[in-house]
């Protein structure tokens, strides 16, 4: 099965890596503090070659988890629309779930207990396929739910940070 990661975040979001001088700076505002250590690349390689020879049932050949990270009540129904967001198009065998993460939960976590916040994410993201309208058939969404949690809790955080 292919795995893809689609990442929409807001502009509050600092990600490991990614320069500080092009930022705005807001008058009178304190300072962002935090980091999203986990590199998305990476950590889709990671579960891309978990789930390689894994098949879920003939139905879907690609999931896009639609990862959203952002202060995500503030920015009010921009996100809250797209909270529980899936779509299947079975004429390309693909299935797409969003997931979020709030940035205050998680800026100053530790990159561990962020890889287990999106990892949890992802989980009910593939979860939540159960109770779609449209869903496939043909789909172990259990199954590969169950791999996915087993392939993020034996992931040793170095591989999937910057």
């Amino acid at each position: 099965m292919k795995f893809r990661i689609e990442t929409t975040s807001g502009g509050e979001v600092v990600f490991a890596g990614q320069s500080q001088a092009d930022r705005p700076i807001y008058h009178g505002a304190a300072p962002e503090t935090g980091i999203w250590k986990i590199n998305l690349p990476k950590l889709e390689d990671y579960i891309s070659g978990k789930l390689e020879h894994h098949s879920f049932g003939a139905s879907i050949d690609a999931f896009i988890f639609g990862f959203e990270i952002a202060e995500l009540e503030e920015w009010g129904r921009w996100f809250r629309e797209t909270r529980e967001y899936m779509s299947y198009r079975p004429k390309s065998k693909l299935f797409i779930s969003v997931g979020q993460v709030e940035w205050k939960a998680v800026k100053e976590l530790s990159a561990q207990a962020q890889l287990r916040a999106i990892g949890d994410a992802l989980v009910a993201a593939v979860e939540r396929v159960g109770i779609a309208k449209r869903r496939p058939r043909d789909f172990d969404h259990a199954g590969f739910a169950r791999v996915l949690r087993e392939a993020l809790d034996a992931c040793d955080v170095s591989e999937v940070t910057a």
